[in-house]
């Protein structure tokens, strides 16, 4: 991942609803069992590629990830623009 990509996907991830952060930190967990116990604040260095938890893999899962729930609220956003233009009608 080029650090152009990396520094989309932090912006990506900084505007996700908390609901979806819930799906990150599942992402992360599942890349590095031996981080079992979750706390308040969870603080990613995407730049670090050494630990496990920032594998390439691991942040093109994230990354395509951010990026699904982004277009699903985009198209969420349309509907609903859709469903109240047809109220007014």
């Amino acid at each position: 991942m080029t650090h152009r990509e990396k520094i989309q996907l932090h912006k990506l991830i900084q505007n996700l609803p908390r609901d979806n952060l819930v799906q990150v930190v599942g992402v992360l967990r599942r890349s590095d069992s031996s981080k079992t116990n979750l706390c308040d604040d969870i603080t990613i260095d995407l730049e670090k590629e050494v630990r496990p938890v920032l594998r390439h893999e691991t942040l093109w899962r994230l990354y395509y990830y951010v990026r699904a729930v982004e277009k699903a609220r985009k198209l969420s956003a349309i509907q609903d623009a859709q469903i109240n233009l047809n109220a007014k009608v």
